[in-house]
């Protein structure tokens, strides 16, 4: 008989051979009824780059679809390999947009060549009209005129002021290299990273087959054990790095709040897993900016993912940002509220046990007067 259990993804899957597992938290979505136009990411302007970029989204509510229904051993093996096409079409899109931005980097190192040139032509010409003209009087004896004399310092200015302008090209273009190289560089690392993911999606599936196939019980049994004890483990490293401020009740708008704190992996939402930090803050981003949160991973990774997106990522808090921390396996993410006069933070969040209505994992929180220095803010007005 085959006992049907609840969906869990790779990374919270605990492999039980010597009791202790590492697991990790997934950040795909169900597929919602309503979706927003797809946002495609900064620099990605041609329709090569933009198609790869729709297959890249197409992969990813595919993938959602199939985490929602796996509930079976069969169920998991198809999620993980849904999981993979989705890594593979973002890889396919990285380098559709890597390709878009390398052309672009071409295009304005050749303006840069260009500019300085001119820069260089008008250094020149600034410098021979200095020297003819370095004094007022030297100028005015040599000018047939008050009017020639007017024109020639025209001239002279009108040349100081090209200078000055073609400097600020100069600089403005080489900014723009700068941030198009790195984000080159943040498309090449993200690449890597989802080849690393796909082998491993791919040993899991193996080390899923030889374990469990025969035994579909055994199955069930030990993802509810590994959910229980990830979830312990996650909490306590969370609540390590996220205390400070006083706990209060705060307003709890999730949707979810009735499957919290019992349900922790049962199935996908926005921004995560039920119940977890990234679930909640992607809910209060959908709920509040109409932003439909997909794909970004454990907490720790928001800030990239923000980055990658075209949103602004500061040290700045403001209310309806986002906060998150990098600290520990998996970081944190909080939804802020308000900001206080003295500059502290009022915010609400899930799976931190340090502000946990019942003390348990996987429930909602508030803190009042938290220090902001403990985050980033993702900003989406």
């Amino acid at each position: 008989m085959i006992i049907k259990h609840k969906t869990f993804g790779l990374r919270n899957i605990l492999i039980l051979s010597t009791a202790f597992i590492v697991a990790g938290i997934s950040g795909y979505q169900l597929l919602q009824s309503e979706k927003p136009a797809q946002a495609y990411p900064v620099g990605c302007v041609s329709q090569a780059c933009r198609e790869a970029a729709d297959r890249a989204e197409a992969a990813e509510r595919n993938a959602a679809a199939a985490a929602a229904n796996a509930e079976t051993l069969e169920g998991e093996i198809n999620k993980l390999n849904a999981e993979i096409i989705v890594l593979e079409a973002e890889i396919e899109s990285n380098q559709a947009v890597a390709a878009d931005l390398a052309a672009q980097i071409s295009e304005n190192e050749a303006k840069l060549e260009l500019q300085r040139i001119a820069l260089a032509k008008l250094l020149e010409k600034s410098y021979r009209e200095e020297k003819d003209t370095s004094d007022v009087i030297v100028l005015l004896a040599g000018s047939d005129s008050i009017g020639d004399f007017a024109e020639k310092k025209s001239r002279q200015s009108s040349v100081e002021a090209q200078v000055t302008t073609s400097t600020k090209n100069i600089k403005t273009l080489k900014e723009e290299l700068e941030s198009q190289k790195s984000r080159v560089d943040n498309l090449i690392a993200s690449a890597e990273t989802n080849r690393n993911e796909i082998t491993n999606k791919r040993n899991e599936q193996n080390r899923l087959m030889a374990k469990y196939e025969a035994n579909a019980e055994a199955y069930a049994a030990d993802a509810a054990s590994a959910r229980e004890t990830m979830q312990r483990e996650i909490a306590a490293e969370i609540a390590r790095y996220n205390t400070g401020g006083v706990v209060g009740d705060g307003r709890n708008t999730y949707p979810w709040a009735s499957n919290c704190p019992q349900d922790d992996s049962e199935y996908i939402v926005v921004g995560g897993y039920v119940c977890q930090c990234t679930s909640y803050a992607g809910w209060k981003t959908k709920e509040y900016w109409g932003i439909y949160i997909s794909s970004w991973g454990n907490a720790k990774s928001w800030g990239n993912s923000a980055l990658n997106r075209g949103y602004v990522v500061d040290d700045r808090p403001a209310p309806h940002t986002v906060g998150y921390s990098t600290a520990g396996t998996y970081g944190h993410v909080v939804w802020v509220e308000s900001v206080n006069a003295n500059g502290t933070i009022n915010i609400t969040e899930y799976n931190n046990s340090s502000s946990s209505k019942s003390g348990l994992p996987g429930d909602f929180g508030a803190r009042y007067n938290v220090s902001p220095s403990s985050y980033r803010y993702i900003h989406f007005d």
